[in-house]
């Protein structure tokens, strides 16, 4: 890599937390920051990932939701490496409704960890960047589901939708202190919990392709790239924004 490239791209001696870690898009995302150089601490309510990580990843088991034991890891990094300069906020639920009993109950559950969980883990972080005196960036992983909506997922879409909308909001508020905070909204993601569906029902792909520009479901390296530009320098002039990584489904109609 060429000198100029390393410097936008490169993140030695920087500190990320990337929560939901051990699988899927987190997993990719801690991968690729690491192998540009940072020093990566993997969050998961299970430390152990799904598969093996590279060199640069600490695991930390943690349940986001616990405010107090997120605040922990942000500090403990702090302590460690004595700045903290990146959180992607990836962690997230979806709470199938099977009965209308179950309607309000799986609502307040994704609203809580798809939103009010992302919330207390960007104020965490964020004090801690403040602290420190070098800025920072803050990616939130939201979805396609905050533009389009889905059925039979309110609280899913509400709770992706109000995380665009607050990252608006800390944008506004971590500016003065040259913290940018910005989305990445994926779309069909090919991972380790879907690949199986995705290959066997046919019709059900072939509806979904149908919706997309590009005709293709996305890797989890391509989210973890748009990640990757979102935190470094290449990034530096992007806050409150929003990037699709959805193959053009935004744009798309439902059909």
């Amino acid at each position: 890599m060429s000198a100029f490239l390393d410097n936008l791209f490169g993140f030695n001696g920087q500190v990320a937390i990337v929560t939901g870690a051990s699988r899927g898009i987190g997993a990719a995302i801690a991968d690729t920051l690491a192998e540009a150089g940072a020093h990566v601490i993997g969050v998961a309510r299970s430390a152990k990932p799904d598969q093996a990580s590279v060199a640069g990843v600490t695991y930390v088991s943690c349940d986001i939701a616990d405010a107090d034991a997120f605040k922990k890891v942000c500090t403990d990094a702090f302590a460690r490496h004595g700045r903290l300069d990146i959180l992607v906020n990836n962690a997230g639920i979806f709470v199938p409704i099977k009965t209308d009993d179950d309607r309000i109950k799986a609502f307040d559950a994704m609203i809580a960890a798809d939103l009010r969980a992302c919330y207390t883990c960007a104020i965490a972080a964020s004090d801690l960047m403040k602290k420190a005196g070098n800025g920072g960036a803050i990616v939130n992983i939201t979805s396609i589901g905050a533009v389009r909506g889905f059925a039979n997922m309110p609280g899913y879409a509400a709770a992706k939708g109000g995380l665009e909308h607050l990252s608006r909001a800390l944008a506004m508020d971590l500016g003065p202190h040259n913290i940018r905070v910005n989305n990445i909204a994926p779309g069909y993601i090919i991972t380790s919990m879907n690949r199986h569906t995705l290959t066997t029902d046919t019709a059900g792909r072939d509806r979904r392709l149908a919706r997309l520009i590009l005709k293709r479901h996305g890797d989890t390296w391509e989210v973890a790239a748009a990640a990757l530009f979102l935190a470094s320098k290449a990034g530096s002039y992007l806050t409150g924004d929003t990037l699709h990584v959805d193959g053009g489904w935004a744009w798309q109609g439902m059909g």
